[in-house]
C-alpha cells in the first residue's frame, strides 16, 4: 500500500468521525427518548399518506428494520405514550400505528423544526452532492461490514 492510499484510508477514517460528530449535534433529546424512536417517528408520518394510522410492517419496511426490532421500538414507544396500537377488523393480524397528541408534539419539535432549519442551512450545498454523500457513506459502510464479517483475516 502506497503512501496516497493510507492517505486516503485516513481521511476517510476522519470523514467519518466528522460526520459521527455532526449527528452528535442533533437537538438534544427528551428523556427516556432514543434517535431511532424519531426515525420511527419520521417514517409513520411519511407513510400514513392521508390516514390516521401507519402499518407495523410498512414502517418496518421503509427503515430495513427486522419486523421484531421494529415492534420492541414501537412498544416501547407505546409505553413512553407517543403510539397507539390497534388493529384491523378485517384482519386481526395487521397492527396499526397512530401517534399521540404527545407524539404529533415530538414530530413538530423535532422533526419538522430540525429539518427546516437543516434544509436552510443545506441550500448552499448542491443536492446532487447530498446524495453522492449518502451513496459513498453506504459503500464505505458496506465494505466496512465484509471487513467485520471476514474478521479472521486480520
Amino acid at each position: 500500500m502506497n503512501g496516497y492510499e493510507i492517505n486516503l484510508i485516513d481521511n476517510v477514517m476522519d470523514a467519518l468521525g466528522c460526520a459521527k460528530e455532526a449527528y452528535a449535534l442533533l437537538p438534544q433529546l427528551p428523556p427516556n427518548m432514543k434517535p431511532v424512536y424519531f426515525r420511527i417517528l419520521n417514517t409513520i408520518y411519511r407513510i400514513r399518506a392521508g390516514t390516521d394510522h401507519s402499518r407495523v410492517s410498512d414502517i418496518s419496511r421503509a427503515l430495513g428494520f427486522l419486523l421484531p426490532n421494529t415492534t420492541r421500538f414501537i412498544n416501547e414507544l407505546v409505553a413512553l405514550n407517543i403510539v397507539e396500537k390497534s388493529t384491523l377488523e378485517s384482519d386481526k393480524r395487521v397492527v396499526l400505528v397512530r401517534t399521540t397528541e404527545l407524539g404529533e408534539e415530538y414530530i413538530r419539535k423535532y422533526v419538522f423544526s430540525f429539518h427546516k432549519l437543516l434544509e436552510a442551512e443545506l441550500s448552499e450545498i448542491s443536492e446532487s452532492d447530498c446524495l453522492i454523500m449518502i451513496e459513498t457513506i453506504h459503500k464505505i459502510h458496506r465494505a466496512m461490514k465484509k471487513i467485520y464479517r471476514n474478521e479472521e483475516r486480520l
